[in-house]
């Protein structure tokens, strides 16, 4: 499979040539980017790749959208949409290594010393209440300063400066763990950022799992080949080989600034907070690079980040419900699952395998097999009909979630957690029976000769 970003977008341009909107008008980075994207999926309700030719301020074309459809996202994994969550837990449990190549499309310009310019980036500003222009979809790359096993993730970077931004690292998670692990050392964290990748590194990168589980490797077994990594100029680091653009940095042990507001995925604007400060000593690209942004907060970002979300469940819940059915994340901190219950009590064992496997989700509702995970009007069916409070629900206090809760407000994340088993008790089987037809009379009916 190509690895680099281009390939997968004139295979897009190729095979669905009505998904692409080219805007060769001047556009202001500020705000008008982001609007220009949710007013058309609001207005036409189609959510197709923009690239914008000539960015105020820059000399980089943007591209954005790319992952706001579930069949673009297949492709990328070459499998149909509903074999996704198949695909990817195949890769978590078959993982690739990644291979060393001398180079890539990454270092046909290199910039470092004095060349090092955020400003010369599109300066992004994607909400109203920003505090400044960010960087949203720049993949971290990073190694465990004792292991040196890599950990990849998104973060976001509000630029503050020539070669300067602020990073927002969420607190509990493998980041954030790394460095800490290097300020305790006295020293930075070296870390790398890629911007502009295949799709299918994108979701490798938001693999959840154990820290001494390397993304780089689902990154291979998506691609079903090792992901080609060459090593940055300024760090000891490894980055994709074929991404549009790279950022050499080290965050600072000790230093930190205000950053924010920013808008969220939760749909809210969060306060400005002080955050660790990122000193950037490189910036390499390829030769007319496009510089990709994600719009935080809706579909470009929200599918993008479900998928890997949604097979990590999965996983989590077989291990302890082996008959499992279906996981999925309708919203944030919320998930679905649906299970074929056989022993009595596994709805709640369902429950706290969720809570256990992801620190985001605060909200779990479990349902039978006979219901639709993906169909609300089902669940909320089932929440109505088979599940009483005081008997299915499960609290939890004083537990680490998302500091990017606005609930959690004062408390960065310090949270309750509740869960709802609403499979019929004692088992379904055994349960009040639902409505039905008999086969022969609801196969008799033809409904396109009757409507159409």
């Amino acid at each position: 499979m190509a690895q680099d970003f281009l390939s997968f977008v004139n295979q897009i341009k190729s095979e669905r040539p009505d998904e692409f909107v080219s805007v060769s008008g001047e556009i202001d980075p500020a705000h008008a980017i982001t609007a220009t994207v949710v007013k058309t999926e609001h207005e036409t309700k189609k959510r197709p790749v923009f690239i914008f030719e000539k960015v105020k301020g820059t000399n980089f074309k943007v591209m954005t959208n790319i992952h706001a459809s579930r069949h673009r996202l297949a492709m990328s994994m070459g499998v149909a949409p509903r074999e996704m969550q198949k695909k990817f837990l195949y890769a978590m449990e078959n993982p690739i290594p990644p291979k060393e190549v001398n180079t890539g499309l990454c270092k046909e310009v290199i910039l470092t010393g004095n060349e090092v310019d955020m400003m010369a980036l599109p300066q992004v500003v994607h909400h109203g209440d920003d505090g400044g222009a960010y960087i949203t979809a720049a993949i971290s790359f990073a190694k465990d300063p004792i292991t040196g096993i890599y950990n990849c993730a998104y973060n976001r970077l509000m630029i503050t400066g020539r070669n300067t931004t602020s990073i927002h690292l969420t607190l509990g998670k493998h980041l954030w763990e790394f460095h800490q692990t290097a300020t305790a050392q006295g020293k930075p964290l070296q870390v790398a950022f890629a911007i502009g990748v295949h799709p299918a590194i994108a979701l490798g990168a938001l693999s959840i799992g154990s820290v001494d589980e390397d993304e780089t490797h689902i990154m291979g077994a998506i691609l079903e080949e090792p992901l080609e990594m060459v090593r940055c100029e300024t760090i000891d680091v490894s980055v994709p080989a074929q991404a549009e653009l790279i950022i050499e940095a080290e965050i600072s042990p000790v230093k930190t600034v205000e950053e924010g507001p920013f808008g969220e995925f939760t749909g809210y604007s969060l306060g400005a907070r002080d955050r660790e400060v990122v000193e950037v000593k490189a910036i390499t690209h390829r030769k007319d690079a496009y510089f990709y942004d994600m719009n935080v907060g809706h579909l470009d970002h929200m599918l993008l980040s479900t998928i890997p979300m949604e097979a990590n469940l999965f996983r989590a819940v077989r291990s302890m419900v082996p008959s499992v059915k279906a996981v999925r994340v309708p919203s944030p901190f919320t998930c679905f699952v649906s299970i074929e219950q056989r022993l009595k009590g596994q709805g709640k064992n369902a429950i706290m395998s969720v809570f256990g496997a992801d620190l985001y989700i605060k909200r779990v509702v479990v349902v039978d097999h006979d219901v639709d995970v993906f169909d609300d009007r089902q669940v909320n069916w089932a929440l109505a009909t088979r599940s009483q409070p005081d008997r299915d629900l499960v609290l939890i206090k004083n537990a680490r979630g998302s500091d990017l809760d606005p609930s959690t407000a004062g408390d960065d994340g310090f949270t309750s957690k509740w869960g709802i088993d609403a499979t019929a008790k004692p088992l379904l089987k055994e349960f009040t029976p639902r409505h039905k037809f008999s086969e022969g009379v609801w196969d008799s009916i033809d409904v396109k000769s009757i409507i159409r």
